[in-house]
């Protein structure tokens, strides 16, 4: 592996003759020697026993940590021996390497001119970048995520990330409602002048935030109302964080049916409520507390008081209407000290209502909530094991979903002259069979690129021809298509789409 302080890596070739055996002693002699002087692991890679990049990782993580359990099996963490990562994880070989302090990996191809030179190229990248590639993850494949560093320095602001928050569709409609306003000066600044959008993202984030942990505090403090209420039909505090943070709370059934039992509350439980409610952001508990003990002191019975608005003391009336018998709720006389009651209740009420209804917003409708909020259900997965096949084959597919011009946006699926090359020959592509004829395939895709107003029709020739080689060699790149072995003219299909 490549060392952090090295700007390159160090490269030995090692003739030893048509000999396997003197290679093999050779190998160990070398291996003992570094390990007198630093831990060291050496994986010899014989080209017939890995086909591909994925065999290849498989093969020096086993070798890697079979050596290693050899050695030392019972210095062996229990992390290691219980991981469950697939076996060509590069990840097992960086554990092992920090487990181990291993200072080195050296993998020693054997006949290594026999050995596939894009398989050697892609060993070494992907060994080599592995550790850059994790560290990047700790922003759960969020870039965005770099903003919520509070101060935020003007410095952390790349170019790239500018246009990152202007292409956002909280800021597109932040800029919206500013023009609606008739604020123009401050739209035009936020998508021209870099430093007036830095001090918007700093204070837009800052009041988001401000807003979500308010959000996640009125969660909270209705789950204590629920607690209070004694009542079994409460939901699990993460049942209603979900629905709050998917704008689904406030006006749910369960908020409706919560405010209707604490009106029905009679003054005692209502008296234990108001005390649980005392240290809440909510105003007045105390004040009212106080004043429904105070009513309670004051009533000369020993039964508790009632509000206007339990239907429990209701009573059935009875009304004759056409030689028709009518039933009808009727509400029970009540007290002096039950109508204050009542008036109470109403300003409990108005105070709950009020503050759910300004706290359990949409977190959607937030400005910058991309920074704030993400719904992935497996961030780690989604950076460590990316599968980007989908993506591609949109693209290729589609550019215009991706490329947002005029040329493209406007066309369907399919073959259009006016799409990139290589999405072009991605569709002939398609078309073709498990073997592709070279030559047909390039008829084809002159036939829809060539241009017919084209006066020099050998330029002409040559720039398709161009053109042709490119989407060729990025569709090669993107492992799709490889040289055919039966036939030297033909080109053999790796992927096909969908599968």
């Amino acid at each position: 592996m490549k060392d952090s302080t090295e700007t390159t890596i160090p490269t030995a070739f090692l003739v030893a003759g048509p000999s396997n055996s003197t290679y093999t002693n050779i190998v160990r002699s070398v291996e003992a020697q570094l390990r007198e002087i630093l831990d060291v692991a050496i994986v010899n890679i014989i080209p017939s026993q890995i086909v591909n990049l994925k065999s290849a990782i498989k093969f020096i993580n086993n070798q890697v940590t079979d050596a290693a359990l050899t050695i030392e099996e019972d210095d062996m963490s229990k992390h290691e021996q219980s991981s469950r990562r697939l076996n060509y994880d590069l990840q097992i070989l960086g554990d092992h390497v920090r487990f181990h302090s291993t200072a080195k990996i050296i993998l020693a191809f054997h006949d290594s001119e026999t050995l596939d030179e894009s398989l050697l190229n892609d060993i070494i990248k992907l060994v080599v970048r592995q550790n850059t590639y994790a560290h990047m993850t700790h922003i759960f494949a969020n870039p965005l995520s770099v903003l919520l560093k509070d101060p935020l320095p003007a410095q952390t602001f790349q170019k790239e990330l500018y246009e990152y928050v202007r292409n956002l569709d909280s800021f597109r409609q932040h800029v919206e409602d500013l023009i609606a306003q008739k604020d123009f000066d401050r739209a035009k600044n936020l998508l021209h002048d870099n430093s007036v959008l830095h001090k918007e993202v700093e204070q837009g984030i800052k009041k988001s935030k401000i807003a979500i942990k308010s959000l996640i505090l009125a969660v909270e403090l209705f789950t204590s109302i629920q607690k209070s209420l004694n009542n079994s039909a409460t939901e699990p505090w993460c049942n209603l964080y979900i629905k709050a943070m998917a704008g689904q709370l406030k006006d749910s059934a369960i908020v409706k049916d919560t405010l209707l039992a604490v009106r029905k509350l009679p003054s005692d439980a209502m008296t234990t409520l108001l005390a649980d409610l005392a240290d809440s952001p909510l105003p007045d508990m105390l004040v009212l507390h106080n004043e429904v003990r105070q009513l309670q002191s004051d009533c000369e019975g020993t039964e508790p008081l009632r509000s206007k608005h339990d239907t429990n003391y209701a009573g059935l009336r009875t009304t004759i209407v056409s030689h028709k018998v009518q039933l009808s709720k009727q509400s029970a006389a009540l007290s002096k000290q039950d109508l204050l009651y009542s008036n109470i209740v109403d300003r409990v009420d108005g105070i709950l209502v009020k503050y759910l209804q300004e706290t359990l917003i949409t977190p959607q409708e937030l400005f910058l909530h991309e920074i704030l909020i993400y719904d992935f259900k497996s961030p780690h997965r989604e950076v460590f094991a990316p599968k980007p096949r989908h993506a591609m084959e949109r693209a290729l597919s589609s550019p215009g979903d991706y490329l947002g011009c005029s040329c493209c946006s406007g066309t369907q699926r399919g073959l259009s002259a006016t799409h990139p090359v290589t999405s072009i020959l991605y569709q002939l592509f398609l078309e073709s069979g498990a073997i592709i004829n070279t030559s047909d395939l390039w008829s084809a895709f002159n036939t829809i690129v060539e241009s017919e107003d084209n006066d020099d029709e050998d330029a002409e020739q040559e720039r398709t021809l161009a053109l042709f080689s490119q989407a060729l060699a990025e569709l090669k790149y993107m492992s799709m298509i490889t040289s055919s072995r039966k036939k030297a003219d033909h080109l053999a299909k790796v992927l096909w789409n969908g599968l």
